[in-house]
């Protein structure tokens, strides 16, 4: 990358002021003579651009215990989280929250407390400008008082209070095109019944769900996944009593605003669960290859990662970086991945560095966070360009530089031996380089 000269400009616009940067004027740094340089990507990105990101997880914790408390049975993402995403170049965040604490009744009203801490953590993360993946956490089932877990479609649970549930989220967040609706994690073929939940059932109940969110909104993207945990790796292979595979059964899944992706997830141990520390080297990209042929073969069709992950160990980091690396090798139908995980409290694979406020908690204080060697080893060298093969400057995503941008470069000032999304030149700070590099992009869309 070049960065222009704009020493005169630079010095005239800021000053120092209690040890913090101020803008004196930005005026001087949107001049003609400032030229808007650009960077031709490898691969077209697509409709919905390329994201990486992170699981912040928290809020779908202890799933037997409803309601629960904050604190004590489950957290939610703070602020100095949020900050910590982005200030990692991360430009999404999945946000997993449990359907029994959000929805105690089913098709009843939402829970005003725990709606509060969802709507508290996305007002956040999109004033920060992270787009947010929303994340039922409940593989396809919902646990009524004093029962085990019922699939969608079942007696017990009709499909029409799934339907519900997103006609009331897409209601709230229909105003936000930063938003995006992931309808369910990971749904099983079996629930806690013994009652199979077949592939062509759930494209079914898919579609409903879509048709319920695009009667109110046509400006949020919707994420659907697949039966079978939504494995990429058995997307075309794993099959339910009838022989559908989620390759046939979720060809019939349709959006009519064209704003859809598959999520699919990519564990990297031996059976797939994302439950041991051990992956297997021959797991990786090779398992991503069919699921990408099937989206290319539909035609239109787009792929996001919404769970990756392994433990803190050569063979790992090498099945991350090949999964990775492939992913934006294919990213004209692959449109990112948000790792898993990040959280406060114990979280296999997690990579927050630090606890954040709940030193109480003693599962916490056990934690050996790998953050020190998985983001310098693995996450650093992958989010260090962002969301796009070119440097952007505008790092609130909200189509052009200028304050907000500017203040997200402030407040990442100085050293950043983990990377931020706006030490440009990777040299470990960000500096009057960066902010160079800023200025000579003000006002544009870049």
């Amino acid at each position: 990358m070049q960065f222009l000269s704009v020493s005169s400009v630079c010095a005239q616009s800021f000053i120092v002021q209690s040890g913090r940067l101020v803008v004196a004027s930005l005026a001087l740094a949107a001049t003609a003579a400032l030229a808007v340089a650009t960077e031709p990507r490898a691969t077209a990105d697509t409709a919905f651009g390329f994201h990486l990101g992170v699981n912040a997880a928290g809020l779908e914790f202890a799933e037997g215990s409803f309601p629960g408390a904050l604190g004590t049975n489950y957290i939610a993402p703070t602020a100095a989280e949020i900050g910590y995403y982005v200030g990692k170049n991360m430009t999404i965040v999945r946000l997993p929250f449990a359907w029994e604490r959000l929805q105690p009744t089913l098709s009843g009203a939402f829970d005003p407390t725990y709606l509060g801490y969802i709507q508290t953590a996305v007002s956040t993360m999109r004033s920060n400008g992270l787009m947010v993946l929303l994340d039922p956490h409940n593989y396809s089932m919902y646990r009524l008082t004093g029962q085990n877990r019922h699939h969608i479609g079942s007696s017990s649970v009709p499909a029409s209070a799934f339907v519900d549930l997103w006609s009331r989220l897409a209601d709230l967040y229909k105003g936000d095109a930063g938003v995006v609706f992931g309808l369910m994690n990971e749904p099983v073929q079996w629930d806690d019944y013994g009652e199979e939940l077949q592939c062509a059932e759930w494209a079914g109940y898919a579609n409903q769900a879509i048709a319920a969110i695009r009667a109110k909104t046509t400006q949020n993207w919707i994420f659907v996944p697949g039966n079978f945990y939504t494995g990429a790796w058995s997307w075309t292979t794993t099959t339910d009593t009838t022989g559908a595979t989620n390759a046939t059964a979720m060809a019939s899944v349709v959006d009519s605003a064209g704003k859809m992706a598959f999520e699919v997830h990519q564990y990297l141990d031996s059976n797939y669960s994302g439950t041991s520390d051990t992956c297997d080297a021959s797991h990786g990209a090779a398992d991503l290859a069919n699921f990408t042929a099937w989206l290319r073969a539909q035609s239109g069709r787009i792929g996001f990662i919404g769970e990756v992950g392994g433990g803190s160990n050569t063979t790992c980091y090498d099945d991350l970086n090949g999964v990775f690396d492939y992913v934006t090798a294919n990213r004209d139908v692959w449109a990112g991945w948000t790792y898993w995980g990040s959280s406060n409290w114990a979280l296999q694979f997690s990579i927050e560095p630090t606890n954040w406020g709940y030193q109480s908690n003693a599962t916490q204080l056990s934690l050996t966070p790998v953050d020190t060697v998985m983001m310098t080893t693995v996450l650093k060298a992958q989010y260090a360009s962002g969301s796009s093969g070119a440097l952007s400057a505008d790092l609130n995503h909200n189509g052009s530089v200028e304050g907000g941008d500017l203040a997200i470069m402030l407040n990442g000032w100085g050293s950043q031996p983990l990377g931020h999304r706006a030490d440009f030149n990777s040299d470990g700070m960000v500096d009057g380089v960066d902010l160079e590099f800023v200025l000579t992009r003000w006002g544009a869309s870049n």
